[in-house]
């Protein structure tokens, strides 16, 4: 969606961020670091989830990673630690909180958004616990929203992990992703099939951490970090060999460059219980007669080169 010239659309950011972690994705940083340098964007709040790292870690990491970007003003809201369905919890998320299925972050992020309807575009890089409990506690938030942007599933591909089927994501939570696609929000999809065409190689990593400020520094050396574990941990997946993807930082880019992506309304359901196909995707391109009703836009193809140019250039205003 495209606001009129000269004014910034305001959003709330929902993440799993876990740049700054050993050993950790880096892409939720550069998402974050790109809300906070667009021109066109006003990132108004943080919400945290469980998912790339635990809750209390991902809060913690905001807090720090905002406050090196140079604003520490932005409010961090600690989400769900777990997903909605107790099945789906993984061990390292039984973390030592009394209230580690804490709604304070749905709950921030529906006032908000009730309280200026049509006003706020929510931008969902992780599970989507946070937004679906949004949306159970008031249905109402489903309207009020601008449109929520997500970076998850995978509907033109698949993955090839055998022991996470769908894409993480929404593998994490399936039922917070189902939640989401029978919410009736405006909806938009940027999947795994995509977002793993704009990638970030090793050498410029490498500029980055040498040349650049601190948050340069930082995700310079997190990201060869990273790389080196996708070296190590996907010996034949050449696709990830000295790269790594920047999922999460497409999905804030298309906020107010659609453009950067081929959009296409679909109806889309994702596997919620059954562990062999647990958070898969299903997407009807609406083809044949008597087509269901669409229920979101995926992202179907990328610009990479007119992605990475975008991100150099806001990412260069954050350079000393």
């Amino acid at each position: 969606m495209t606001d009129q010239q000269g004014e910034r659309t305001r959003i709330i950011l929902d993440t799993d961020l876990s740049m700054g972690a050993p050993g950790s994705d880096i892409d939720d940083g550069f998402a974050l670091a790109l809300a906070v340098a667009d021109p066109t964007l006003e990132l108004e709040l943080v919400t945290t989830v469980g998912g790339n790292s635990d809750v209390v870690t991902s809060t913690r990491l905001s807090v720090e990673l905002l406050s090196v970007l140079g604003r520490p003003d932005i409010p961090v809201v600690r989400g769900a630690a777990w997903p909605l369905d107790p099945r789906w919890r993984r061990p390292d998320q039984e973390v030592a909180l009394e209230d580690a299925g804490d709604r304070s972050g749905a709950l921030e992020m529906a006032a908000r958004i009730l309280a200026e309807p049509g006003q706020l575009t929510v931008v969902a890089i992780g599970p989507l616990t946070n937004v679906a409990l949004a949306l159970l506690l008031d249905p109402r938030v489903a309207q009020a929203v601008r449109e929520i942007v997500v970076m998850g599933g995978v509907y033109l591909e698949q993955t090839n992990v055998g022991w996470m089927p769908g894409e993480y994501n929404f593998w994490c939570d399936p039922s917070a992703a189902d939640v989401l696609l029978h919410s009736g929000a405006p909806l938009r999809l940027v999947g795994l099939d995509v977002t793993r065409r704009v990638r970030l190689s090793r050498d410029e990593a490498r500029r980055m951490a040498k040349d650049g400020g601190r948050f340069a520094t930082l995700a310079g050396q997190a990201t060869e970090g990273w790389i080196d574990f996708q070296n190590r941990t996907k010996p034949h997946e050449e696709l990830e060999h000295d790269s790594c993807a920047l999922h999460d930082a497409l999905a804030v880019a298309v906020v107010r460059h659609p453009e950067l992506v081929t959009w296409r309304r679909a109806h889309v359901a994702v596997e919620t219980t059954s562990p062999v196909t647990r958070g898969v995707a299903v997407a009807d391109l609406l083809m044949w007669e008597h087509p269901p009703e669409p229920n979101c836009q995926i992202a179907t193809a990328v610009n990479p080169e007119a992605f990475l140019g975008h991100f150099r250039a806001a990412l260069g205003r954050l350079l000393p």
